[in-house]
């Protein structure tokens, strides 16, 4: 085991022996890393607090009845026995999809959700999957029956009588399927007790010698660029180049889910929005002085130039047990991910790669340690805690 020290005034952090040193820039950017903060407010959601929601949302989630059959549920493919995945390179639901299973485990931080990003909130997110045909194959009417039939003292303690709209219906069961979902978080990891450990005390020996030089791996090969702080993620969108091959048509990621999310009547700005409602004859909310809400939609540019072949930046929490990996499943190992990022062959079908990408061409060594440094952000049982919110 390899002891890590640092000194409050000192102008590096020392690591084991002193044959490495971390500066105190990189000091800073480990320390950001940990702990996981509350998650931001959910304006659009006025029930994601409410107890009520979230235990109604619970009850939903686990119901198999909100699909065209009765055959599949939202656990269905987001397993909490797999941190919320499935374990396949892609959905299956009533039919096979084109992506894999991105866990909900950080779904309360996150600003946009699908890989693509045509979702602006958790609750919108949650009514995407009922209704696909590939997925759940359900509908808003299908949505409200049930309701009716199988949560209606649930629904009544958490919202009142069931809307006659079923649009209204099936945004509020998403509503209180986020308020679920934002009772799920990642859990406290080993990586969590070393950042705690060098924050109070100045040293660590949690990791051992190829984890800790993972550690530096991960830094020194710019990681942070995009899976930077506390859920390793910027939330943002890259074209890494993953090589695809079109089965049933290309799919360009962002480029059409920032154009879906600007159409989707549950976004941000939509009739279902609880931002959006305001008393009779008041000023709308975009013409309210002040600032002005959903900023992110408002700006989003639909034809940026680098949204074709774009996904959204994965959490790198619990990422050992969430195999397969990438937007489409086609990396079984993180050990494969890690090569991909050591040779990034070929060019993107479209597009251009991240500009920031350079291959690594990592050694054998290094492509171990990094692999064995991801795995120290599995939650485990049992581990001592201290920490809160981060200060």
């Amino acid at each position: 085991m390899r002891t890590t020290r640092f000194e409050p005034l000192a102008l590096s952090l020392l690591l084991g022996c002193g044959d490495s040193t971390l500066s105190q820039k990189e000091l800073a950017v480990v320390l950001s890393m940990s702990p996981i903060p509350p998650p931001p407010g959910s304006p659009t959601n006025r029930y994601a607090e409410a107890p009520a929601a979230a235990a109604l949302g619970k009850d939903l989630f686990f119901d198999k009845g909100l699909s065209g059959d009765g055959s599949t549920a939202c656990s269905t493919c987001h397993d909490p026995a797999r941190h919320f995945t499935d374990g396949e390179r892609v959905h299956t639901g009533l039919g096979v999809g084109s992506r894999n299973v991105p866990t909900i485990e950080t779904a309360a931080w996150q600003t946009w959700f699908f890989w693509d990003g045509r979702a602006d909130s958790a609750w919108a997110q949650a009514t995407g999957p009922i209704r696909n045909p590939l997925e759940m194959g359900g509908s808003a009417e299908g949505v409200r029956a049930r309701v009716i039939d199988a949560h209606g003292v649930a629904w009544a303690s958490a919202f009142g009588p069931v809307p006659d709209d079923p649009m209204v219906t099936l945004a509020l069961a998403g509503k209180a399927i986020e308020a679920f979902e934002r009772t799920i978080s990642p859990g406290r990891s080993r990586f969590d007790v070393f950042v705690e450990e060098l924050r109070t005390q100045g040293g660590s020996s949690v990791l051992t010698e190829a984890e800790q030089h993972g550690l530096e791996v991960f830094l020194d090969s710019g990681c942070t660029n995009c899976h930077s702080g506390p859920l390793f993620s910027d939330m943002g969108f890259h074209n890494i180049g993953v090589p695809q091959v079109p089965k049933g048509g290309m799919d360009i990621g962002r480029a059409l889910g920032a154009t879906r999310v600007q159409e989707d009547p549950y976004n941000c700005l939509g009739t279902y929005s609880d931002v959006a409602v305001t008393p009779p004859n008041a000023l709308t909310a975009t013409d309210a002085p002040g600032p002005k809400p959903c900023p992110e939609l408002r700006f989003l540019d639909a034809s940026f130039d680098d949204w074709p072949l774009a996904f959204k930046t994965p959490t790198l929490r619990n990422v050992a047990l969430t195999a397969p990996y990438m937007h489409d499943g086609s990396i079984a190992t993180l050990r494969g991910v890690v090569e991909l990022y050591n040779e990034l062959p070929g060019t993107p079908l479209i597009g251009h790669r991240e500009l920031t990408l350079v291959p690594l061409h990592l050694t054998g060594r290094e492509s171990d340690a990094l692999v064995a440094f991801l795995a120290t952000l599995t939650e485990e049982d049992g581990l001592d805690s201290s920490a809160g919110a981060a200060p």
